[in-house]
This record gives structure tokens, C-alpha cells and sequence, in this order.
């Protein structure tokens, strides 16, 4: 029976809720209840602490640019800078087209400490967290916990995205010591997805130097500034750069709808962050994530899988960046209005404020391109994501049965080879060149990218070994030996990174005579990581008229979409 006090918290919570969507609980990453002063306005980009719109749509800071020098920008409009945020002063510059260059200088670098994360859980589960703690100190580790992500409320609805991380209670101040921590931790437990989690300390500082083209004198703004401009005008930004560690890698201009801040990066560099409302962004997402020409239905299952995902990553990921989000796809690709469409934007519009839940939670909506005929389940692929909803699922019409005999080797060879007919994501014009795959990589590409990869250099590659595998076939462990020593990839992103920046870790090899000598022929299915939705496979099952709402039913199990703002 409910207490009368812990009734009038309830009734108390829920008027707040139903008056103004305002943050229920507001966790920082410094210290828990802040102030955050005009004197120190960078301690806002560090938090997890919402704005909001004019039309009550959270505002994100993503990052655009970080580790530079410099970085040029301009409007076709005046543009006003506000050293102290929105809010504060501010200064206008220009009468008409405005051009910038800023600078940093006297940059000072993050202090950054680094723990090995052993487990996350999501922070309502005491039970588990109890237990999972339990567990590694019978095993002899001393655990720290740290809190991330926030609670916070729209019109009725609770957001939870918090988590709870248990961490090996050794920090460490230089990030390859902590890796080598967490490899020796991977091998001696099997435990292929624990990982690094990194606290700042102290936040890196520099002043912000502006040179704007016609004013003879330069502005100086210590820690951060604001850049916004009049009306509805654009801000483009040259010389953008990205897909970072991939083939993709490149640098174009882009522009960009709300504001700019500038700030210090966590190296003491220039970092360029654009502050946008939740739905304006994923307007600028989601054609960089899909087809803008595939079905209607995908286009919007699409927009839902991407919001949700969004939101369930907000004040978990950089936690030691002054911004929320990445704009490249360790997060989710965003190009800004450069990229925006008129029928994704519909998609967008048509599903406003629509994200997933499961058992009243918050759904982590992750994606890839091409599950390759089944999808992986998340704790396989990341530390945290063993939820019921990312459980791996067959992307096969009812009746044609995928891994009914199991996974092992030979399983894997045949569905890979000889795939079922009808699989969702191979059945359109999308899907074809991604949907099975072969390449070629020599024993000394093996080598380097295991060096680059584990830091071991295991000599001249004598062969491979697959450890484990995950219920999509995809390898999970993967053993690489050599002359010198044996070195363990996992999981299924070092592989494919490993392995020359594979498509996806479901594959199969061979030894083959290749032009110079010996070489590994993988033969493949699907094109990334393989958790959650399976884009072509979404587009293939809009062609046969799913709507929406089953596609993200099928791939994300016993969830509901509600509409939250």
C-alpha cells in the first residue's frame, strides 16, 4: 500500500510533468547540483542538463568539428556572438554576409582519467547491480560505480536513459595503460565486451580568438562562445571532416540550422559544436542514415529508431567532451541542413516526439545497414546492451527458418554461401551489393591491422581461429596467430577493423593463392554491427507494405511507440 507522503511525491511529480517538459532530475557530470554561473558557462556544455525550444523540443549540442587549429564559418546574415551563452551579452558583427575564422589560443588539455568498465546496467536495477557487483568482487576486483545519463519528463512521460557503470577500482591516466588493462581482463574472463570509460577530471580551457572579414579588430572570448545569427539564416561551416578510421574519410562544407558554440576540446584544440532542437537535427539525420528514396513506412520507422536512439545515448556517450553527440557514426551520422529532404523531413514531421519504449523504459533504438538475413543480440556488440528488446531475430518471412540447426562453422558457411530465399534485407535494389560480400586480405594486412588493433604484433600470420559466435553467425572472438604469439580480437568491431575494415564480422574464410602469395578470401553477409533494426531489411518489408510500426515491432521485441512531446 502506497504511504501518504510517498502519494503526494506522486501527485506532486505528475503536476510537474503535466505543466512544462523540465528536467524531473537533473545529473551532471561534475558534481550533483552545480550552479552553473556565468563565470564558468563551459560547465553547461559538460552537462546533462536540458534546454528547451520555443515549441518545447529539447535542444542537443553535437559536435562538428574537434582537434583543430582553426575553423572558417559564415551566414548570409549579421551574426551575434555571446561569450556567455544564450542569454547573456551579446555582440553583432556584420551588416550583411558575414565571414569568420576562429582560433584558439593558450589551449590547455583535458585531465582525463581512465577506468575498465566491467559492466552497465541500467540504474532502477538494484537487484542486478547488487549481484553483477557481488559477482567481480568474488572474483577478486575492488568496484567503483559512476552514475550517467539523466531522468527527465514531457507531458506525462518519464524518460530514464541512466546507467550505472561498474569499473575496476584502478584509474589510470594514460588511456593505452587502461587498454592493456581491459585486453589482459578480455582474455582472462572471455568477457568480450568489457571496455574503457573515461572521467574528466579537469576540463581542458583556451580563449576563443574571432576574426570576422571587414572588422579590423579581433574578439577574444575566454572558454566558450555562442554564435547565432538573424532570422532563419544558415551558418556554413568549411571544411567539415568525416568518417574518421574509415574508407569514407573526407571533408566537405556544411551548413547549419540553430547555433554555434566554440569551446576547447579535450586536447586543448578548437571543437565546433552546433546547438539544435531534437527534431530540427534528426531532420539533418536520418537522409545521412537512409535512402531518402526508400518507402514511406521506412522512412518513418527510420525516424523513430533514430530519435529514440538519440535520446537513449544522451549524457552516457562523451562524457569527457563538451557536447552530447558526435555528429559521425560512432553516434549517428549528421550533415546538417546540407543533407536535409523533403520526404524524410515528412517522415521527421509525421512522427514528432515518437520514440520506443519497453517495460516503461526508454528504448536504446541502435541500428545498421544490413543485418545480411539475421540480427545480433546487443550483448554480444556492446557492454550494456544485453536488453530483451535487442535480442538477435531472423529477418526471414514467417516459415523460412534461418539457424535452425544452430551456429557453428558449418551452419555459418552454408547461410552464408547458400543464403534462404526471400531474407527482407537482400530483396531490393538497396540491399544487393552489401547483402553477401567477398574479400581479399593478405597475411601481412592481418598483421598490421592485429598490431594496430590489440597492440600485440603477433609476427608473420600463421592462421586464424574462430573462439565464439554470436546467434547472427557474426564472430564475437576471433584468435589471430603468428610466428610470435597469439593475439584475441573481439568484439565484432576490432575484428572487422582488424581485418581491414570488413563489412560486417559474419563471415567465413579461406586460404587462397592470391597475385603475391597467400591470402585470406572472407566471404560475408551484411554490413555492420547487426543490433536492432536492419535498414535494407526495413525497406524490404515496406516494399511488401508493412507500416512502421510492425517493422520496428519485428526488430525491436515487445516494445510500444509512444509519442512523448
Amino acid at each position: 500500500m502506497t504511504s501518504p507522503t510517498a502519494f503526494r511525491f506522486a501527485i506532486a511529480a505528475c503536476l510537474l510533468m503535466v505543466m512544462a517538459p523540465v528536467p524531473l532530475l537533473a545529473q551532471t557530470r561534475g558534481s550533483v547540483g552545480e550552479d552553473f554561473t556565468r563565470r564558468d558557462r563551459t560547465a553547461l556544455l559538460y552537462s546533462t542538463k536540458f534546454q528547451f525550444s520555443d515549441n518545447h523540443i529539447p535542444t542537443v549540442r553535437v559536435m562538428i568539428l574537434e582537434g583543430e587549429g582553426s575553423a572558417e564559418f559564415e551566414s548570409s546574415s549579421p551574426m551575434t556572438f555571446r561569450p556567455e551563452g544564450e542569454g547573456g551579452a551579446a555582440m553583432l558583427v556584420g551588416k550583411g554576409r558575414t565571414r569568420c575564422k576562429a582560433l584558439i589560443e593558450g589551449g590547455k588539455q583535458a585531465k582525463i582519467r581512465y577506468w575498465v568498465s566491467l559492466d552497465r546496467l541500467p540504474a532502477g536495477n538494484l537487484k542486478k547491480l547488487r549481484a553483477a557487483r557481488a559477482a567481480w568482487e568474488d572474483k577478486g576486483h575492488k568496484v567503483r560505480v559512476f552514475e550517467r545519463g539523466s531522468v527527465f519528463g514531457f507531458f506525462g512521460r518519464v524518460l530514464d536513459n541512466r546507467i550505472m557503470i561498474l569499473v575496476d577500482d584502478t584509474p589510470f591516466d594514460d588511456a593505452a595503460l587502461a587498454r592493456d588493462r581491459r585486453d589482459d581482463l578480455v582474455s582472462g574472463t572471455g568477457n568480450a565486451t568489457i571496455d574503457v570509460f573515461e572521467e574528466a577530471v579537469v576540463r581542458p580551457t583556451g580563449t576563443i580568438r574571432i576574426q570576422c572579414k571587414g572588422v579590423d579588430t579581433a574578439m577574444d572570448f575566454p572558454g566558450m562562445v555562442e554564435v547565432a545569427t538573424e532570422g532563419k539564416a544558415l551558418i556554413k561551416v568549411r571544411d567539415v571532416e568525416f568518417g574518421k578510421g574509415f574508407h569514407w574519410h573526407g571533408r566537405e562544407d556544411r551548413t547549419y540550422r540553430g547555433r554555434l558554440i566554440l569551446t576547447a576540446d579535450r586536447t586543448g584544440k578548437l571543437a565546433v559544436v552546433n546547438a539544435v532542437d531534437a527534431e530540427t537535427l534528426l531532420k539533418g539525420l536520418v537522409p545521412s542514415e537512409i535512402f531518402n528514396d526508400a518507402p514511406m513506412e521506412a522512412l518513418k520507422a527510420q525516424a523513430v529508431g533514430a530519435r529514440g536512439e538519440l535520446f537513449a545515448k544522451l549524457g552516457i556517450r562523451h562524457t569527457a567532451d563538451p557536447y552530447m553527440v558526435c555528429s559521425d557514426v560512432h553516434c549517428q551520422a549528421y550533415r546538417g541542413s546540407s543533407r536535409e529532404h523533403p520526404r524524410t523531413s515528412r517522415a521527421v514531421d509525421a512522427t514528432r516526439g515518437q520514440m520506443m519504449f519497453h517495460d516503461g523504459r526508454l528504448v536504446d533504438s541502435v541500428y545498421s545497414a544490413s543485418c545480411g538475413g539475421h540480427t545480433e543480440s546487443g550483448h554480444n556488440v556492446w557492454q550494456g546492451s544485453g536488453h530483451p528488446y535487442l535480442t538477435g531475430v531472423s529477418d526471414a518471412p514467417k516459415g523460412v527458418g534461418v539457424f535452425e540447426k544452430g551456429v557453428d562453422e558449418a551452419t555459418v558457411r552454408e547461410f552464408v554461401e547458400k543464403p534462404q530465399r526471400g531474407l527482407y534485407c537482400g530483396a531490393t535494389r538497396y540491399g544487393k551489393k552489401t547483402f553477401r560480400w567477398t574479400k581479399d586480405v593478405t597475411f601481412e594486412e592481418a598483421r598490421k591491422g592485429t598490431l594496430k588493433i590489440t597492440g600485440k604484433d603477433v609476427g608473420p600470420v600463421t592462421g586464424m581461429n574462430v573462439l565464439e559466435r554470436g546467434v547472427s553467425g557474426r564472430i564475437v572472438r576471433l584468435e589471430v596467430t603468428g610466428e610470435r604469439g597469439k593475439a584475441i580480437v573481439s568484439p565484432e568491431l576490432p575484428i572487422r577493423k582488424a581485418l581491414t575494415a570488413l563489412r560486417s564480422a559474419l563471415f567465413v574464410f579461406d586460404v587462397v593463392a592470391g597475385p603475391s602469395g597467400r591470402v585470406f578470401r572472407f566471404s560475408g553477409a551484411g554490413f555492420g554491427h547487426g543490433v536492432g533494426m536492419c535498414q535494407y531489411g526495413a525497406i524490404g518489408r515496406a516494399v511488401k507494405g508493412h507500416k512502421f510500426r510492425d517493422i520496428l515491432g519485428h526488430y525491436y521485441t515487445d516494445t510500444e511507440v509512444v509519442r512523448i512531446y
